[in-house]
This record gives structure tokens, sequence and C-alpha cells, in this order.
């Protein structure tokens, strides 16, 4: 944990010091790096608290628009632990205020659960809303939450709702 934090606060100090520009949407690409919590509130046959660990890849296609893929993997530690895959698609709205920027975006996934050397996979549908804040040109920090709604959920041991909360670092190319 301790690494971690450095790790964090080494990177926060060395974003105070780059320039800061705007940029259009349209002519940039973004990765990032997300932790947070990962929650089946309704369950009562898998445990209901996890962590999640998440990279996104996208790019913009208009001033305000961008799409990006999601690869996460979320760990629901108890005796039976259940492990849970995600790849997504999703599209987003950012409402670029300067240097901080709401986001409200919709997308959709495909979920692999292994639970007791048993793996099934699923098909979901989830919206986003978070915000980013731009500490310069290249550089981001930012948190979302993102509600699933697991629509293959009849024979899937997860509930019809996840929910995952994060922390996000992300850096930002120039594409021009």
């Amino acid at each position: 944990m301790r690494r971690l934090l450095w790790i964090v606060g080494s990177l926060a100090a060395l974003l105070t010091v780059l320039p800061s520009t705007a940029q259009a949407y349209e002519d940039q690409a973004t990765l990032g790096l997300a932790v947070g919590y990962a929650g089946i509130p309704g369950s009562d046959t898998v445990p209901r608290n996890g962590v999640d660990v998440a990279l996104s890849a996208g790019g913009g296609f208009g001033d305000a628009w961008s799409i990006q893929g999601l690869l996460s993997y979320g760990v629901f530690p108890n005796a039976r632990a259940l492990h849970l895959g995600t790849v997504g698609l999703e599209t987003v709205y950012a409402l670029d205020i300067v240097r901080f920027v709401p986001l409200i975006g919709a997308g959709v996934d495909g979920l692999l659960t292994v639970r007791d050397r048993r793996t099934r996979g699923d098909f979901a549908l989830h919206f986003l809303v978070g915000f980013d804040f731009l500490i310069n040109s290249r550089w981001l920090v930012g948190a979302d939450v993102r509600g699933y709604w697991v629509t293959t959920h009849a024979q899937s041991p997860l509930d019809p709702f996840l929910i995952t909360a994060a922390a996000r670092v992300g850096v930002r190319f120039d594409l021009r």
C-alpha cells in the first residue's frame, strides 16, 4: 500500500510542473487506469463487496463525444470468491468546463464470472456518471460510477444489477 501511495504521490508532484493547454476531444486519444469498489447490492448468493481494477483506451469523435474500450477485473473475496472479468465499449459525453469535466455515458459489456471452477458468460448494459479534472494538457485524474444491468442474469450467478465506483488516472495524446 505504501508503494502505491508513493507512486500516486510522485505522479501528482510531476503533473504539477507540466504546462497546460486546452485541446478538442476529436484530436486526442486517452489511456486510463482505475481502481475502486465493485458491488452486487442485492446479492444473497455471492459476496456483495469487492475490488475492481480497470484499463480504458479511447478517442474523441467530436468536440464533446468519445468512444472507449474497457477491460476490468473484479474480485469479491470470501471462502468461495467470485472473479468477474468485463470487456466493454462505451460512448461518453464530456461537458468540458476548462479543467473540470463532468461525464455521462452508456455502453455494452461482456462479463465472465468464475466461482468454484465454474465459468459463466453474460452480457450487460451500463451507464456512466463521472468527472475528469485536467491537471494539464496531458494528465488527468477523475472518478466515475458505472451501474450495470446484467441482461442475461436468469442463468447467471450474478444478480441483475452491479455497480463500480473508481478513482482514475489518465494520460492524453494528441492525434494530429
